[in-house]
């Protein structure tokens, strides 16, 4: 009988371990999706850091949020240059915007606010109270700097924050071997992940100066509060369609415009779409509204009176899908040496997702695209 009550034991000890076994295991499944969120709650904050580059060839910084469903970008006054468009980048996976500014603050504060349009505007998810830090972050003796290499890496540089006063921090670097490099301003530096401050001038390569996350805090939430409808109308992109033209909304592209008057915003207003090709060149739209439309006629026209290449072989696809993930081939042919290309009416096709690929240009060096219709 003891020998019986042994033998059971055993069994239900290996049934159990067997059990124990199984929900680890089932655990362990999970660790790298619980680790993955967990990155992602811990770098969310992180991610809204954006380079910037000004119309007149400035650069540096930017940090992004959303407010009222509209994404904005802050960025140093003289990042943003005098001129009315930015390219906003992201980090990696890259995606680029195009940013229309504003400069509502008093001329001595080194702050500008952009309106963000583009593919871009999906990134961009933190809201402005993030600037509102808590106590334990206004009093920190340490900070990171995040700024984003050219291939959109997240780079951290640690920095002793050594004297604070009612607008501005001044910090130095932790790391005898660093430096500050140029294009660093618009920077932000981070406390316990809290953005305590934006880099807007540094008087040597080792040290910095930061505005203070609560001052910017202070002027644009009372810039939003008073002014950001008069904004958003200003900085909404005007289309005049023709008849039975589709309405289209951008949603990405692929390849960063030359300069930032010539963002693939312009494919739905005025202007040109001006870029460095790279390897099957991605212009994502979509149609407006939240049903499907009818297509059966697409329209490209590239400019001939510049000094930039035409484009060439072109494929466009079409998903009626929400999601946009089963596309199929629509369209295939070659833009003319007159810069137009036209299907011409075809069997109508639902569809919610447009993709054009330019797949080669007719000559090298940057491209120009001047609209896209659909019908």
């Amino acid at each position: 009988m003891s020998s019986d009550k042994a033998i059971i034991g055993a069994d239900i000890r290996t049934l159990e371990m067997k059990a124990l076994s199984t929900r680890n295991g089932s655990i362990l499944l999970l660790l790298p999706r619980i680790l993955a969120f967990w990155l992602l709650s811990v770098t969310a904050i992180h991610a809204q850091t954006v380079t910037v580059v000004g119309s007149m060839g400035e650069n540096g910084h930017g940090w992004m949020f959303r407010s009222q469903g509209i994404c904005y970008v802050i960025t140093p006054r003289h990042v943003a240059g005098e001129l009315p468009r930015i390219s906003v980048t992201s980090a990696a996976p890259v995606v680029n915007g195009t940013g229309t500014v504003f400069r509502p603050f008093w001329p001595e504060m080194d702050l500008a606010i952009a309106v963000v349009r583009g593919g871009i505007e999906e990134r961009c998810i933190e809201n402005l109270d993030s600037l509102n830090v808590s106590r334990a972050a206004r009093n920190a003796g340490t900070a990171q700097l995040l700024r984003l290499s050219p291939s959109g890496e997240l780079e951290r540089q640690r920095l002793n924050l050594a004297r604070r006063d009612y607008l501005t921090w001044q910090a130095t670097l932790a790391d005898a071997g660093g430096s500050i490099y140029q294009g660093t301003s618009g920077a932000f530096a981070f406390a316990n992940d809290e953005p305590i401050g934006m880099a807007i001038e540094s008087e040597d390569v080792n040290s910095i100066l930061l505005m203070r996350s609560a001052e910017i805090y202070m002027n644009v939430a009372r810039f939003l509060a008073e002014e950001s409808g008069a904004v958003t109308a200003q900085s909404e992109p005007v289309h005049e369609v023709e008849a039975n033209e589709q309405r289209l909304e951008l949603v990405s592209a692929t390849a960063a415009p030359i300069e930032p008057q010539y963002a693939a915003e312009n494919l739905l207003t005025e202007g040109s779409y001006v870029f460095d090709p790279i390897r099957n060149t991605e212009i994502l739209f979509r149609a407006e509204g939240d049903a499907p439309v009818a297509l059966s006629q697409f329209i490209m026209i590239a400019p001939i009176n510049g000094t930039y290449a035409l484009p060439k072989d072109i494929l466009v696809l079409t998903d009626a899908s929400a999601a946009g993930t089963r596309f199929r081939p629509w369209v295939r042919g070659q833009v003319a040496p007159d810069g137009a290309f036209d299907s011409g009416p075809n069997a109508p096709r639902s569809a919610r997702w447009i993709k054009i690929l330019i797949l080669n240009a007719r000559a090298a060096g940057p491209v120009a695209i001047e609209r896209i219709s659909v019908f």
